[in-house]
């Protein structure tokens, strides 16, 4: 006769428990920790900085970063960031 391996209820929990501690484990690496380089063109030059994704996607729905022939994200604009569009 064949055993079957019948998890418990607390077996049932833990695994869950964990699954979700994992899961925030990866939002807060993905929505803090992950980061992409980007390249500025200064006087005399370029600057490589890394930015955080949140940071890159606020800048790219104002339309300050985008990718240049080479597929690299760059800065599109120095000093002062562009404003948000009124409508």
């Amino acid at each position: 006769m064949e055993e079957v391996f019948m998890p418990t209820k607390k077996t049932k929990i833990i695994v869950v428990c964990l699954l979700i501690l994992l899961g925030i484990i990866v939002f807060t690496y993905g929505a803090f920790f992950h980061s992409t380089d980007i390249t500025t063109k200064v006087e005399g030059g370029s600057v490589t900085v890394s930015k955080s994704e949140p940071a890159l996607v606020k800048e790219a729905s104002v339309g300050g970063v985008a990718r240049d022939e080479s597929g690299r994200v760059k800065q599109t604009y120095t000093g002062e960031s562009p404003k948000a569009c009124s409508t």
